[in-house]
């Protein structure tokens, strides 16, 4: 049996943690619903993820417009649309269950309840009663993305280049 990567760790255990967290017997959901098929592979860069207060997300320039990044171990997406890269929760707001990303145009469905957001962790349809929350972003000497996971900041928000 092969050793799993610190990456595959987060992952494996993160859906655990996932699924026992709906409370109402839901089961996980499909691993191709879980992460987009570009973030099922692995990722060399992405492998020393850490994952507790500030969560290295890698490097800024492989994250294009469009797509994001899912880690299982923080329970949070980091994304970049037009305006920049921001980070939020993976947590529904409803009873707690990890949503899932869907494509940019659907945005993330939870399968426990089939509340669903858009791209900007909005809801779209409940019973989720609140947006999904984003967190303080910024750039490490290194250029990777630094995702606070103890500053909320508002949903509009962006780490630029610039900043």
């Amino acid at each position: 049996m092969s050793e799993l990567t610190r990456r595959q760790f987060c992952v494996v255990t993160g859906c655990g943690l996932a699924a026992g967290a709906c409370g109402n017997g839901a089961t996980p959901p499909p691993p191709d619903l879980a992460m987009p098929q570009d973030l099922a592979a692995p990722n060399e860069d992405l492998e020393q993820a850490v994952c507790s207060g500030k969560l290295d997300a890698g490097p800024e320039s492989t994250l294009q417009v469009g797509h994001i990044r899912f880690f299982a171990c923080a329970h949070m997406f980091v994304l970049r649309d037009d305006l920049g890269i921001y980070a939020m929760t993976a947590t529904c707001t409803h009873q707690g269950c990890i949503v899932n990303f869907v494509n940019q145009q659907q945005g993330f469905l939870c399968p426990c309840h089939t509340s669903t957001y858009d791209f900007n962790g909005q809801v779209t349809s409940p019973p989720a009663p609140h947006p999904l929350q984003h967190y303080a972003c910024s750039f490490d000497s290194a250029d990777n993305i630094i995702v606070d996971t103890f500053m909320p900041v508002p949903a509009t928000t962006r780490l630029t280049m610039q900043d």
